[in-house]
């Protein structure tokens, strides 16, 4: 026979408090994947009116191989950029491109001891192209190209000149023909490089158009830059979505509901061996229930999800100390 002391509910209570104080509260551990963003924007298909050449990055005008009247093909070069700023930006990404070289040559070396995996290979290699394609970015935006076939207008820099981003050098008068502009938004649209392929999709439900990126017109007021892109098959008038995919990327994933907006920034709650806390971080695009973090976290960091919004609150509100 079993006896019932007047205790056990008083002990099952303490029981059941303690395994609620040891219980961790839900984390997961911050991980790494390869991104494939892609740019989309609304497009127009223009004629054959004056488009202005400029200067995709601050330097010097080191070289101009046209004047007013010459003919001029679809991705010719017309110029060349350099001066001190081009130069140390090329040799900073040459140097971060010999780096991800030698970190991918490290990575295969240790794969093929058995000491790494196959996804730290891939991610070496996703950071390698990423630092290439930048890279080569820099160094088409210091060749100045034609967007499209024509007859050179007038001229509005010479050699020598100092340039601006956005900084007109040549307008060029369209032989015939048609071409698309498109506004794309975010920092990626402005480092778009000539000969970048993308796609026009008609509104009116036509088969989408292969077209070519041949030139930058300038930015709007609101931000969003202004690409030419080339083209057959192309109707005047017609109005549609340009879309293209960037090189993948490697980017950090962490569920959703793990971000704490507060005052207009994002946070995460990191879990560490001495305590919870507060983290800033920059989110990016989302995918699904997962949130790509730009900044802020390393892989293998942990951060809670479960409850976070009120454990971040909770602990805002111990640091507050009332006046006396």
């Amino acid at each position: 026979m079993i006896r019932r002391s007047r205790y056990a509910p008083l002990w099952l209570a303490l029981a059941a408090l303690a395994l609620t104080a040891q219980a961790p509260v839900g984390w997961v551990t911050v991980r790494v994947t390869q991104q494939a963003p892609s740019l989309s924007g609304f497009a127009t298909v223009q004629p054959g009116t004056p488009v202005t050449i400029i200067a995709l990055q601050l330097g010097v005008l080191t070289s101009l191989s046209v004047v007013p009247g010459d003919t001029v093909k679809p991705g010719q070069t017309i110029g060349q950029l350099g001066g001190p700023q081009i130069a140390a930006a090329l040799a900073t990404a040459q140097g971060a491109s010999n780096a991800a070289n030698a970190a991918l040559a490290a990575e295969r070396g240790k794969f093929a001891d058995h000491l790494s995996t196959n996804a730290a290979v891939a991610q070496a290699q996703a950071a390698a192209a990423s630092a290439r394609a930048q890279l080569a970015a820099l160094r088409a935006a210091a060749s100045l190209q034609s967007p499209v076939a024509g007859q050179v207008q007038s001229l509005a820099a010479g050699p020598g000149a100092a340039l601006q981003p956005g900084q007109a050098v040549a307008v060029v008068q369209p032989a015939d023909g048609t071409w698309v502009k498109a506004v794309l938004y975010g920092p990626q649209a402005a480092t778009l490089s000539p000969g970048t392929a993308a796609r026009f999709n008609p509104a009116d439900g036509q088969p989408t158009v292969p077209v070519m990126l041949r030139g930058v017109q300038g930015t709007q007021p609101d931000g969003g830059v202004v690409l030419a892109f080339s083209g057959a098959g192309l109707l005047p008038g017609e109005a549609g979505t340009l879309s293209l995919s960037l090189p993948p990327r490697r980017v950090l994933l962490v569920p959703s509901e793990a971000l704490v907006m507060d005052n207009g920034r994002w946070w995460v709650m990191l879990h560490t061996p001495k305590g919870d806390h507060a983290v800033q971080v920059v989110p990016g695009a989302t995918e699904g229930t997962q949130t790509a973090i730009l900044s802020g976290l390393a892989a293998g960091d942990q951060i809670i999800v479960q409850d976070a919004a009120l454990l971040y609150h909770r602990g805002i509100a111990a640091q507050y100390q009332p006046p006396d």
